[in-house]
């Protein structure tokens, strides 16, 4: 399904009605711009977020600019590739997680450490400030319109339950970045990676005993109805969230005429990074209200005074990440700090 968002008005109607001339040249010139991601159409973040960010931007630039959305790599390639994609001008915008390719961002990891993130929008707002203090060179090349994080993922299993730290040793497990393929190596699972896609059918074969994903995107990838019992973690901090990004091609970007520019700075930002991380937010709670609603598995609390096996590997996956940025020349301790402190100060301010 593609989802077009479009509204056209002619030149001759504007001036009719008054409006200046400069405001008919932005209707005029008629921008198409074309937005590409790797998730469900269904997902939240594109029916409560992109659809209404691409109206607001159609609105304000009084149509001269208009969305077309394609959902779950409609205009080809695998989601690793979306964000080159954007930078080399294959499409307009995209949205992608930072993680699908490991390496690349490497200040970015700071944010798929264990134990890091607290809500969606806390954490999503830290995550904005803390790519334009620590990573405007690696993201050369697109114009960021936010840096977020989802809610704090959760580990959903079919046919076995994890309760405790020793419950993950000889697992099969599907982690979502280099850092929580560590974490979980170091409590004795076995850890893959497979593209977003095909996680359904690895559940369902059993080619996998469990995953990790916030419940809004097990439930907007169909994973719940399978994936049944599910462990949350106690306390302020969740398990593990991604960096994110929702970029446009900064060569499209350029071309856009002043005024065009400036409906795009309107809309982008950490006042947008809070946004998605609103929905994701809203969407989490009320997918874990429907689950639980069900009946038909079980939901799991660890309290944080049983959490201690799971902390010391987190340390270690920690401790282990910032001895690498330094072989790599980064100062990988002051950003585990800096992205820490900030987690913290936006969570103070959204309470």
């Amino acid at each position: 399904m593609t989802i077009t968002i479009k509204k056209s008005l002619l030149a001759g109607a504007l001036l009719a009605s008054g409006m200046s001339l400069a405001t008919a040249s932005l209707a005029q010139d008629t921008v198409t711009l074309r937005l590409h991601h790797f998730a469900a159409p269904t997902t939240p973040v594109q029916v409560q977020y992109l659809e209404p960010w691409a109206e607001r931007v159609e609105e304000q630039s009084n149509g001269a600019i208009q969305v077309e959305i394609f959902p779950a790599m409609q205009l080809g390639g695998s989601a690793p590739s979306l964000y080159d994609q954007a930078k080399d001008g294959v499409v307009d915008i995209i949205w992608t997680l930072l993680s699908y390719t490991p390496n690349r961002f490497p200040a970015s990891e700071a944010f798929d450490l264990p134990f890091l993130p607290t809500t969606g929008e806390a954490t999503s707002m830290a995550a904005h400030e803390y790519a334009m203090q620590h990573m405007q060179d690696s993201l050369e090349g697109i114009y960021p319109i936010a840096v977020f994080a989802h809610t704090p993922g959760k580990i959903h299993t079919k046919d076995v339950t994890i309760g405790s730290a020793e419950d993950v040793k000889g697992l099969t497990l599907r982690a979502p970045s280099k850092a929580m393929n560590g974490f979980f190596a170091n409590l004795g699972a076995r850890v893959v990676g497979m593209p977003f896609p095909q996680i359904p059918e690895a559940v369902s074969r059993g080619v996998i005993d469990g995953l990790t994903l916030p419940f809004e995107s097990a439930e907007a990838l169909g994973v719940l109805d399978m994936a049944q019992n599910h462990t949350f973690f106690e306390g302020n901090h969740g398990l593990y969230t991604a960096m994110m990004v929702l970029a446009m091609d900064q060569d499209k970007y350029d071309q856009l005429s002043p005024e065009l520019k400036q409906v795009i700075d309107d809309n982008a930002g950490i006042q947008e990074a809070q946004r998605i991380g609103q929905v994701m937010d809203q969407a989490e709670q009320a997918a874990i209200d429907k689950v639980a609603a069900r009946n038909d598995g079980e939901m799991i609390h660890i309290s944080q005074d049983a959490q201690d096996a799971w902390k010391a590997a987190a340390d270690d996956t920690i401790q282990h990440w910032i001895s690498g940025m330094s072989e790599r020349g980064l100062d990988g301790q002051q950003l585990y700090d800096d992205a820490t402190a900030l987690v913290e100060k936006y969570t103070r301010q959204t309470q």
